[in-house]
């Protein structure tokens, strides 16, 4: 799985969500991130393996799932995708074959207020959807990374996310 976004979208917070939610469920997990600039904005990728792997990068082509946190991501989130992979796009519906689009920012906006819980509304569809996991166990996850800061509001966009799955 490959997570693109930009500085300040959560791409970091999501990685290390779904390491522990690995962890939690037993899996071997592998996760690395880059970081274009080193400032809000710049270009965020990270790299997310689960089972047995010897190296955290995914080559280009080759992610079963490529979540773009940002419109202006999807393409470089694109790059990594297996011919049969499936684009989760934060964004406006595209119509095109294997994007699973959602405007989570606005969504976030509008149901909580600020549009910096739509990569936790992303997770939530990722989880239902993707990882088929139940949702206990991701806000399990999510309150170990996260702790008590803000985990009433991150719970509520978790939810969202499963509903909108």
């Amino acid at each position: 799985m490959v997570i693109a976004g930009l500085g300040g979208q959560g791409v970091i917070l999501l990685t290390r969500i779904l390491g522990e939610w690995a962890i939690l469920e037993d899996h071997h997990v592998l996760a690395t991130e880059t970081h274009g600039m080193a400032t809000r904005g710049g270009s965020v990728i990270s790299h997310i393996k689960l089972g047995k792997h010897h190296f955290p990068l995914i080559a280009k082509g080759q992610a079963h799932v490529a979540l773009a946190l940002s419109a202006s991501e999807k393409e470089q989130a694109r790059a990594y995708l297996a011919p049969d992979g499936i684009l989760m796009l934060n964004g406006e519906d595209t119509k095109e074959e294997r994007v699973w689009a959602l405007n989570a920012g606005e969504l976030a906006s509008r149901k909580l207020g600020s549009p910096l819980f739509a990569n936790l509304i992303m997770l939530g569809v990722l989880g239902k959807k993707v990882l088929r996991t139940p949702k206990d166990r991701l806000t399990e996850a999510l309150k170990k990374v996260t702790g008590e800061r803000r985990i009433l509001e991150n719970i509520k966009a978790l939810d969202l996310g499963y509903e909108e799955a």
